[in-house]
């Protein structure tokens, strides 16, 4: 399946996620921590991917970017540094939510550490 350990071939904000599932990529529902059941909602730590369907070693994760003043870049006047880091879900109504807008009306999220499912049809 994929290792997430390794440096990933690409990464993706969500407008590019959107971009890749219009051309017929798949949705991907990676389950990194075990949830616990905390009240009425599931906690743990899911990363959304998008899978070439035809050639599935090829995927783009989620990520999430932040710009940070670093103190050397403040004092010598550059730009602020980007921070990509893979988007971490937390809850699993937020990888529902994320599911349906991204047009997914029967979303899905493993349960197990390691585990992943692919959601690969849209509502018409």
């Amino acid at each position: 399946m994929i290792d997430l350990r390794k440096e990933p071939p690409n990464v993706v904000t969500v407008d590019g996620l959107k971009r890749l599932l219009e051309d017929g990529w798949l949705l991907c529902i990676y389950c990194h921590e075990v949830p616990e059941l905390r009240g009425p909602h599931y906690h743990g730590i899911w990363y959304v991917l998008a899978i070439e369907p035809k050639e599935r070693s090829r995927w783009a994760a989620l990520i999430t970017q932040r710009t940070r003043r670093t103190r050397q870049a403040s004092a010598s006047g550059s730009a602020p540094q980007a921070d990509l880091v893979f988007r971490e879900i937390r809850t699993l109504s937020t990888v529902f939510t994320m599911c349906k807008e991204l047009g997914y009306t029967i979303p899905a999220a493993p349960m197990v550490a390691g585990q992943a499912v692919i959601i690969d049809s849209k509502a018409e």
